[in-house]
């Protein structure tokens, strides 16, 4: 039997001191005497039904926030944020607006949501705008505002300078908390891929080739419109088919105009090859990747606790001259100086063995040989005669072979170029020609070694990194740093970059750093100054 329906009576399931309370105006189910009678628990099973929502819709924007506060936890992220963003300084960004038009959001609203849109995994404008709609979170962050996807995308690419300012606000909010770790820093660099595709990059060779078929293609076009007109010469009004041409002349004029820039890139800059559609981005082979695309090299520098206190993004496709700048901008952000700086292999060599000597900073960085003379592939008898098998003498500056045969010293040559220098020593030896091993050696009628006049400091890093204490320093820099772009890439899925240009990439980078600092001041417990 089914149940029957009745408007004008009240539901009675249990007794009059358990009515399950529901709006009048509903429809009301009432269940056969042989079902009440079946019922004996007197718990109400299931909470409460809101099936008309009107209360919760007419409420006052003022009151709906409350509403929303209550439902959000109070360790919640979003009050993280909302507590840093309006502990900053937003006057630089307010002064860009006018008193003239529609009154604009506010600033801090939406640095608010771009915060925590990069801090959740969540960076398109589009899709932000449609969070500040269907989620509490964004909702209490922008206050009931409704914000156009344009709005927030101009917002950010309007106020690099401020965002790249805000990162460093932050970073300094943890240096005045007295975090003793800020000296002690862990470097690394990971490739993100740029908003380009492969294919636009091109040499000038390329580019003159692609601009011989956009001219024929646009002389093509303006016959087959010429046509056209004049077959419809009686009609005014423009036909699909003459709208359809002028749109790809235009595009082609476009493109035709962006070559031309690039040619002109390529003859100031002296680069072998550019991207047509993201200048910036240089060709560079991303981690675990067989591709080579157009990309960046983004840098981070972190304390022990992982908080990030400088970043960086570069067109570099190598590591290998950026410990430098990253060590001065991050003594620059925090106020303090670097104590000890750790970095892997690509960021070794000679000139950032000489900088850390010069500036006092206790460095753990191997170079690229390092895996190799650490595993003693020097030591094996075909790699005998390895220029660091040769033991130097500092009696008479001089080296002696692993035959037991000397090297004298000669001369010292140095040349300096853009991309590299030579400041050698230069040891020949003296015993050679009556040497039986001098074929397994060289194929000169005497070896010749080639010391750089800064060996000695490569050598003690490698026994300071093969050292139990070095070892262990070396070793945590893999559980503090690496999770960084493990979290950013494959967590957040930030594996390619939504703006272009270097200087918007680069801000866009620090919105991914400052999400994850975010994170960390909410991890740490840190609660935000006026900066």
């Amino acid at each position: 039997m089914k149940p029957s329906i009745h408007n004008d009576q009240q539901l009675r399931l249990f007794p009059d001191s358990e009515e399950l309370p529901i709006h009048s105006s509903t429809p009301l189910i009432v269940l056969p005497e042989n079902k009440q009678s079946k019922r004996t628990n007197h718990m109400i099973k299931f909470k409460s039904l809101h099936e008309s929502q009107k209360p919760l819709i007419h409420l006052m924007p003022e009151s709906y926030l409350e509403y929303i506060g209550e439902l959000i936890p109070r360790d919640h992220l979003c009050r993280m944020v909302k507590e840093v963003v309006f502990s900053l300084d937003t006057e630089p960004i307010e002064a860009k607006y006018s008193f003239l038009g529609q009154n604009s959001y506010h600033p801090k609203l939406l640095l608010s949501i771009l915060f925590y849109g990069y801090a959740t995994g969540v960076r398109s404008s589009r899709k932000l705008s449609g969070k500040c709609i269907s989620d509490h979170m964004y909702i209490y962050l922008m206050q009931c505002y409704r914000p156009d996807h344009r709005t927030i995308s101009d917002f950010r690419k309007n106020n690099i300078k401020e965002i790249e300012k805000y990162f460093v606000d932050m970073v300094r909010i943890f240096s005045e908390l007295g975090y003793k770790s800020v000296g002690k820093i862990f470097l690394d660099g990971t490739k993100i891929k740029g908003n380009a595709s492969a294919k636009r990059t091109k040499d000038r060779a390329g580019f003159e080739k692609w601009l011989e078929r956009i001219d024929e293609d646009i002389k093509s076009l303006l016959k087959e419109a010429e046509a056209i007109d004049n077959q419809e010469e009686e009609s005014c009004k423009l036909s699909s088919e003459q709208e359809e041409l002028r749109k790809k002349l235009n595009n082609r004029k476009y493109v035709k105009g962006k070559i031309h820039d690039a040619l002109e890139m390529l003859k100031d800059e002296q680069r072998k090859k550019i991207n047509l559609t993201d200048k910036d981005a240089n060709f560079m082979k991303p981690g675990g990747s067989k591709d080579i695309r157009p990309g960046y090299n983004c840098q981070a520098s972190v304390t022990e606790e992982g908080i990030i206190v400088a970043s960086d993004a570069v067109t570099d496709a190598n590591d290998h001259d950026q410990l430098e700048p990253m060590i001065e901008q991050t003594e620059s952000n925090t106020g303090k100086k670097v104590e000890e700086a750790t970095a892997d292999s690509g960021y070794g060599g000679y000139a950032s063995y000489e900088y850390l000597e010069e500036r006092g900073i206790d460095g753990y960085v191997p170079d690229k040989y390092f895996h190799k003379y650490k595993s003693g592939e020097y030591k094996k008898e075909e790699n005998r005669y390895h220029y660091s098998n040769f033991v130097h003498n500092g009696s008479d500056d001089s080296y002696t072979c692993p035959e037991g045969k000397r090297l004298a010293y000669c001369k010292t040559r140095k040349k300096k170029t853009k991309s590299r220098q030579w400041n050698h020593k230069v040891y020949k030896g003296t015993e050679c020609a009556n040497c039986v091993k001098r074929s397994l050696c060289t194929k000169s009628k005497v070896r010749e070694l080639l010391i750089d006049i800064r060996e000695p400091l490569l050598r003690r890093m490698r026994e300071k990194l093969l050292s139990k204490e070095g070892a262990l320093k070396y070793f945590k820099r893999q559980y503090t740093i690496e999770p960084l772009f493990g979290h950013l890439k494959y967590n957040l899925g930030y594996r390619s970059f939504l703006l272009r240009g270097v200087e918007k990439v680069r801000a866009e980078f620090k919105l991914m750093c400052i999400g994850w600092n975010l994170k960390k001041m909410l991890k740490l417990n840190i609660k935000p100054v006026r900066v």
